[in-house]
């Protein structure tokens, strides 16, 4: 197996016909290098980051209730094509967006908890699990 050790990501690089990524960053050598993948093997490490990122915090500080957390800077909910999910599309100000298909009962569990939790305090957690 070959270790590369990145100290910083410099860019992303995308293949003119959209089948793969590439990932460029400085190595510990401070020499460029990247890490081509292709697309459904980005579409997993982005499943498996955000779990990854946050273990490694909470790690880090000793503390399992830390975890990553992005502002959100927008939102977009509209109706996926040809079927009765919904498309939840959020957004930082950034520009980082992640979307997710929910049922109808998803979308009115959410915003019954909304509701309940501007009537009291404090905000406890809730999931919605299908």
């Amino acid at each position: 197996m070959t270790d590369i050790s990145g100290t910083s990501f410099i860019t992303c690089q995308i293949a003119a016909d959209g089948s793969a990524v590439r990932l460029v960053f400085e190595a510990a050598d401070g020499q460029p290098a990247s890490l081509t993948l292709p697309v459904q093997c980005v579409q997993q490490l982005l499943m498996t980051l955000p779990h990854a990122a946050s273990k490694a915090i909470a790690l880090k500080h000793r503390d399992d209730t830390l975890r990553v957390v992005f502002p959100l800077g927008g939102w977009k909910l509209e109706q996926a094509a040809g079927g009765s999910e919904l498309i939840l599309t959020l957004q930082t100000p950034d520009g980082f967006e992640v979307a997710f298909s929910l049922r109808q009962d998803a979308i009115a569990q959410i915003s019954r908890t909304a509701t309940e939790s501007m009537m009291t305090a404090p905000i406890r957690a809730q999931s919605y699990l299908n």
